[in-house]
């Protein structure tokens, strides 16, 4: 049976991950108790499809119960979930059979591209060197990936989403260069800042 004919869990939410990233939740409606009592019990993965503005958009996450942080009587718990992988939405069921919650079909997307722009590998050890010597600790992969590059950026969940529309590889890497100089001015403005105040 191919992956997108497996009908998987859906907990849509305004929240986009990039595998490896990892947030708390509050689980207190009935149908996400029930989802996260059979994540915790069989260790089933179920996908996060991203929302706009109360729209679900075609792309998601797909994601695991990495941790139950706190529960209380009522069974409403703090969690923490991690993404395994980014996922296409291709349908949408309201309410699974025997379920609470929603599911739908999915596909996987391919893995991340390698990075191939001497100009934005430049720009990301640039900003390590002269701004955050941890930047470039979230782009240790050998080659580092266009998803490596996103997460040390830590932008926002619609911003990795918009990302994820853009259609050519020089359109994504010129993007994340950008982002770079940006954070990079802002870094700079703040130093000039700090010693305007130590000046007086």
């Amino acid at each position: 049976m191919n992956e997108d004919q497996i009908l998987v869990p859906f907990f849509p939410l305004s929240v986009f991950l990039l595998p490896g990233e990892d947030i708390p939740l509050q689980i207190f409606e009935p149908r996400y108790k029930q989802l996260i009592g059979e994540a915790r019990a069989e260790g089933i993965r179920f996908v996060i499809p991203f929302v706009i503005d109360s729209e679900m958009q075609k792309y998601g996450c797909e994601v695991r119960l990495k941790q139950v942080v706190a529960e209380n009587s009522a069974g409403r718990m703090v969690i923490i979930i991690e993404s395994v992988a980014v996922v296409r939405i291709t349908s949408y069921i309201p309410q699974l059979k025997d379920k609470l919650y929603a599911g739908g079909r999915i596909n996987y997307l391919d893995p991340p591209a390698p990075v191939n722009s001497t100009r934005l590998k430049h720009f990301v050890e640039l900003y390590n060197e002269q701004y955050d010597n941890h930047f470039q600790s979230c782009c240790k992969g050998d080659p580092i990936t266009d998803y490596d590059v996103l997460k040390a950026l830590n932008l926002s969940s619609e911003e990795k989403f918009n990302f994820l529309l853009m259609d050519s590889t020089e359109q994504r890497e010129n993007y994340l260069v950008h982002q770079i100089q940006f954070l990079m001015m802002i870094r700079k403005q703040e130093q000039l800042l700090g010693d305007d105040f130590g000046l007086n």
